[in-house]
């Protein structure tokens, strides 16, 4: 069993923990900053907070201008004045970037990191969006990321309940506007054998958690 888990955890990191999250729109939810320059010259920042009903605020110094945005998982607009800046999402930096105005424009989020930790080279020297998972060192399932995996199932599954999931092991987290979550649950559906399957949760700043994803694995238990 141990040998075979090994195994399991070994394919999931290697192949799952990478998977991006790009696609979903609720890590645009929070704030961020845009950066102008003109060449290698910086021209101006300015703080920009991205709001869930499609609209956006831009602060500059004590002045506000609010518009609109859409994302179709690639390319970010941002509208304000009858005017538009389309940014595309750079996976490797974990940020947007585009032009406005003969202007190189940037948009990333700020991270502060906190006090004696350590960035993990998949991260290192990137000024935005973690954006990359972290393995977790320590793999046990505790009670915390147990409830929230009944948290998140809880929402996720409505009706008649005919699959079980228990964790097994506590694979990383990945920083975004929150955090999400990875977990190796052995699954069992009613009258199938059981399986691997990774639950991808997302915990929002406020503490609601919710399912993003369930991968089942092409292995059996």
């Amino acid at each position: 069993m141990r040998k075979l888990l090994s195994l399991v955890l070994a394919l999931i990191l290697a192949a799952c923990l990478s998977c991006s999250q790009a696609e979903q729109d609720n890590f645009l939810i929070s704030d961020w900053t845009l950066f102008y320059a003109f060449g290698d010259t910086a021209i101006a920042e300015q703080n920009i907070f991205i709001y869930e009903d499609n609209t956006f605020e831009v602060m500059d110094e004590d002045e506000s201008k609010k518009g609109s945005w859409t994302f179709d998982g690639e390319t970010l607009v941002l509208t304000a004045d009858g005017e538009d800046i389309s940014l595309k999402w750079d996976e490797e930096t974990h940020q947007f970037t585009g032009e406005y105005n003969d202007m190189t424009v940037t948009m990333y989020m700020p991270i502060e990191p906190e006090e004696d930790s350590t960035t993990s080279d998949e991260t290192a020297g990137i000024p935005g969006l973690a954006g990359g998972w972290t393995v977790a060192e320590d793999t046990a399932v505790t009670e915390e990321i147990s409830t929230m995996l009944w948290q998140g199932l809880d929402s996720y599954q409505t009706g008649i309940i005919t699959v079980s999931y228990t964790p097994v092991a506590y694979l990383g987290s990945q920083v975004v506007a929150g955090t999400n979550h990875a977990v190796l649950c052995r699954s069992q559906e009613i009258n199938h054998p059981a399986v691997w399957a990774i639950v991808y949760l997302y915990a929002d700043l406020e503490g609601n958690v919710s399912v993003l994803d369930i991968t089942e694995l092409p292995l059996g238990v």
